[in-house]
C-alpha cells in the first residue's frame, strides 16, 4: 500500500503544469497560454534504424514504457525517424518491416508485448507511440536523423548533406509536410527537428541558410503550432554562419517565435576523447564550454537572443569508460551555467538491428537492455540535478547563488542544525557570494574552513581569514591557506576543506590529477525552490 501511494504521489508530481503549444521569448521556450517558462529535459527514443520502429517494443508493453520515462521525471521524448518512412515505405506495415528485415525474434517480442501494433503502418506505430506519451504527459519533438534508414552518422554515408546520395531535398521537403500535417492537431508534438547532425565534406554556409529557411517555411506552413529546431554544421557543432546572416524571418510574425537552436555534444567530439584524462582538466574544460559559447551558445546572449536545445549529449551508461565520467562532469557544470534545455543520448537500451546485428545493446542507454529498469541509477541521479528549472524569466525572487557540484550533480545545502551537506538539489540552499565571503542568505552566517580534510563548516565570524574565499579556477573555491571546498562520497560524507587540486595557477600544464571532487560552480539562479 505505501508504495502504490508513494507512486501516486510521484506521478502527481510529475503531471504537466504547463499549457502547448509552446513558444518562444527571447532564450526561452514558453507555453503559449500564460508565458511560463518550460524546460524540456528527457531523451533520444531511436526510430530511424532498421525496420523504422521506435526501439524497445519488442522488449516491453509500450504503456510501461511510456510511464516509466514520465516517473524519470522527464517530460520530453526526442523520437528519431527516417525520412523514407513517410515516403518511401509509408505503406508498410509494422510485420512487413520486420519481416522484410529477417527480424523474426523482434516479430515474437512485438507479438508478445505490443501485438495491437503489427498491423499498423510505420507511421500509424509512431504516432501510437507519440500518443501513449502525450497520456503521460511526456511532450514529443519529432527528429528527422537520416533519409534512408540506417545507422548514424559518419561523413560518407549518404545521409550528411543535401545533394548526397540518400539525402534528396525534395524528399526531405515531402517528409517534412506529411510529419508536421499528420500532427497538426496534436499540441504534445511540441517540436520538429530539420535535421539531425548536418556534416560531410560538401556541407557549406550558403547552402545550409537556404535549406533551413525551405524547411523551416514548409514545417510552419502545415503545422503552424510546432517549435521548429535548427541544427548547424558539423555535426550540430556551429551555428556560427548565423553571426553574419539571419533567416530572415519577420520579428512580428508568429513563425519568428516558434525557432529553437540545437546542438550536440559527447566525449568523443572532435576527437577529444583523450584528452579529458591527459590533459589539465580545469583548463580543458574551459576550452571546451568556450568553444561551445563561441560556436552555439553565443545565440542565447544579446538582443536577438533565442533559445539552445542540447538535443544530444550522452555518456557510456556502464559507468566504466574513464573519459565519458570526466566529461559528464564537465558538460553538466556547462548546463548548470545556462540552464539549457535538454535530451540525453539515449532511453533506449537497445536495437532491432544495428550493425547488421540483432538485439545489440546500447550502452548510452538510461533503460538496461531489457527495458525494466535504470542501468544507472547514479547517472540518472546526477541528470536530475539538471531536471529543474534554475532560471525563470518570470521571477520576482532576488537572484541567489547555488553552489553545484557537477561531478556527483549534489548542491551545497544547509540543515537545521546548521551542518552543512551535499544533497540532491530539490533542497538547496540559498547563497551569497560578495567581497570574498559566501554567505548563506537570510542569515548572519557565513562559510569557513577549519583546516585540511576537515568539514566545511558556518561561522558568524565573516571577518576571519577562514571566511574569506577567492576563486582559484573557474570551479574552485580556496580560502587564503589555499584550501579547496572538496567533497567525494567515497572518501567521507561530509564537505571537507583541503589541498587545492591543480589550482595553483591557470596556466599550470603539468597537473592532470582529476580536481571535479573540489569543482563547486556558483550557479546564478532566479527560480523558486
Amino acid at each position: 500500500m505505501q508504495t502504490f501511494i508513494a507512486f501516486l504521489i510521484l506521478f502527481s508530481l510529475l503531471s504537466p503544469s504547463f499549457s502547448v503549444p509552446l513558444s518562444t521569448k527571447s532564450r526561452w521556450i514558453i507555453d503559449d497560454v500564460g508565458g511560463h517558462r518550460v524546460k524540456l529535459v528527457g531523451g533520444n527514443w531511436a526510430g530511424h534504424v532498421g525496420p523504422m520502429l521506435p526501439e524497445g517494443l519488442d522488449k516491453r508493453p509500450l504503456s510501461d514504457i511510456a510511464r516509466h520515462i514520465a516517473l524519470m521525471g522527464f517530460n520530453s521524448v526526442r523520437l528519431t525517424y527516417s525520412t523514407y518512412m513517410f515516403t518511401k515505405y509509408s505503406h508498410l506495415t509494422v510485420m512487413q518491416s520486420l519481416r522484410n528485415l529477417s527480424l523474426f525474434n523482434a516479430i515474437d517480442g512485438v507479438t508478445r508485448y505490443n501485438h495491437q501494433l503489427l498491423n499498423l503502418t510505420l507511421p500509424a506505430a509512431q504516432e501510437a507511440v507519440v500518443n501513449q506519451l502525450a497520456y503521460y504527459g511526456v511532450m514529443t519533438v519529432l527528429d528527422n536523423q537520416v533519409s534512408k534508414p540506417m545507422w548514424c552518422c559518419s561523413d560518407d554515408d549518404g545521409n550528411g548533406f543535401w545533394g548526397d546520395k540518400y539525402f534528396d531535398p525534395q524528399d526531405w521537403l515531402k517528409s517534412l509536410q506529411k510529419v508536421a500535417h499528420r500532427y497538426r492537431h496534436n499540441p504534445m508534438v511540441v517540436a520538429m527537428s530539420l535535421r539531425n547532425e548536418i556534416r560531410g565534406k560538401r556541407q557549406n554556409a550558403k547552402d545550409w541558410l537556404k535549406y533551413v529557411r525551405k524547411g523551416v517555411k514548409q514545417v510552419h506552413k502545415y503545422n503552424p503550432n510546432v517549435l521548429i529546431l535548427v541544427g548547424g554544421l558539423s555535426y550540430a557543432l556551429d551555428l556560427t554562419p548565423l553571426k553574419n546572416k539571419s533567416l530572415n524571418i519577420n520579428a512580428s510574425s508568429k513563425l519568428s517565435h516558434k525557432i529553437v537552436y540545437e546542438s550536440h555534444r559527447y566525449a568523443f567530439t572532435m576527437g577529444q576523447s583523450h584528452d579529458y584524462r591527459h590533459k589539465p582538466l580545469n583548463q580543458f574544460c574551459d576550452s571546451v564550454i568556450a568553444e561551445m559559447e563561441n560556436r552555439t551558445t553565443f545565440l542565447t546572449q544579446g538582443p536577438n537572443a533565442a533559445p539552445l536545445y542540447i538535443t544530444e549529449f550522452g555518456v557510456n551508461m556502464l559507468g566504466n569508460v574513464t573519459y565519458d565520467n570526466i566529461f559528464l562532469g564537465c558538460f553538466l557544470a556547462y548546463l548548470a551555467k545556462y540552464d539549457l534545455d535538454w535530451n540525453l543520448w539515449a532511453l533506449h537500451g537497445s536495437y532491432y538491428l544495428r550493425d547488421e546485428g540483432q538485439g545489440v545493446e546500447e550502452q548510452y542507454g538510461m533503460f538496461s537492455t531489457n527495458w525494466t529498469k535504470i542501468r544507472n541509477p547514479d547517472i540518472h541521479a546526477k541528470l536530475l540535478s539538471v531536471r529543474q528549472m534554475i532560471k525563470d524569466p518570470n521571477s520576482a525572487e532576488p537572484s541567489y547563488l547555488r553552489l553545484y557540484h557537477p561531478k556527483t550533480g549534489r548542491c551545497l545545502s544547509v540543515n537545521g542544525n546548521t551542518q552543512i551537506h551535499a544533497t540532491e538539489c530539490y533542497t538547496f540552499s540559498k547563497w551569497s557570494y560578495e567581497n570574498s565571503l559566501i554567505k548563506l542568505n537570510g542569515t548572519p552566517y557565513c562559510l569557513a574552513a577549519t583546516g585540511h580534510n576537515s568539514p566545511l563548516s558556518l561561522t558568524t565570524d565573516c571577518d576571519s581569514k577562514q571566511s574569506s574565499w577567492q576563486a582559484v579556477s573557474s570551479y574552485q573555491l580556496a580560502n587564503r591557506d589555499n584550501l579547496c571546498i572538496h567533497y567525494d562520497p567515497y572518501y567521507s560524507p561530509y564537505v571537507l576543506t583541503k589541498r587545492c587540486i591543480c589550482a595553483s595557477s591557470s596556466n599550470d600544464t603539468s597537473c592532470v590529477r582529476n580536481p571535479q571532487s573540489q569543482w563547486f560552480q556558483r550557479v546564478s539562479s532566479s527560480a523558486l525552490e
